[in-house]
């Protein structure tokens, strides 16, 4: 998938945050002051990611995109583009089960995954657009972790399908660059 229509899903989905009056007084709020961060993690297929395992690149293409809100909320959202899995149906849900995590990219064992951000429980988390809030997270929380998809092999270990570092996409600070090259 291409930046644009990326730039374009983010839009969408800022909209769709501020579309409803509850949601729209705080953003209001809230961006009379400072801005919203937004941090994206793009999976592109046959991308290389870095860990020693027999394959190392990426089996499907899609993001996840992290918008932090009011209250400490963080509104997630997304596509992964994932071919034979099974639609309307959560990661954790499928067989064999999935995971789709964010965690720290030095470590992809079992349990570090384990650990990580859960997005196993989302509805439609592949081939359809998803959202998730997750409350008490930050962007500042995901950024320059990994997100991870993976079928479960077992209790103690992972078919890595896909790994994708989150990235800032739009900084708060006055300096910053906003949307700068993913």
């Amino acid at each position: 998938m291409s930046q644009t229509v990326y730039l374009i899903f983010l839009l969408v989905t800022v909209l769709a945050v501020i579309s409803t009056p509850a949601t729209a007084a705080g953003l209001e709020k809230k961006w009379n002051n400072q801005c919203c961060p937004i941090a994206l993690c793009v999976f592109e297929k046959n991308q290389k990611f870095r860990h020693n395992f027999k394959r190392n690149v990426n089996k499907f293409d899609g993001f996840i995109q992290f918008t932090e809100t009011f209250d400490d909320q963080l509104y997630i959202s997304g596509f992964l583009d994932v071919e034979n899995v099974k639609k309307k149906t959560a990661a954790d849900k499928l067989s064999p089960l999935f995971d789709v995590h964010v965690t720290e990219c030095h470590d992809f064992s079992f349990n570090n995954i384990e650990d990580g951000l859960d997005l196993d429980d989302v509805n439609n988390i592949f081939d359809l657009p998803f959202v998730k809030v997750a409350k008490g997270k930050k962007v500042s929380d995901v950024v320059d972790k990994c997100c991870i998809v993976a079928k479960d092999k077992g209790s103690t270990g992972h078919e890595i399908l896909g790994v994708a570092t989150v990235k800032h996409a739009v900084k708060c600070d006055p300096n910053s660059i906003v949307l700068d090259r993913l």
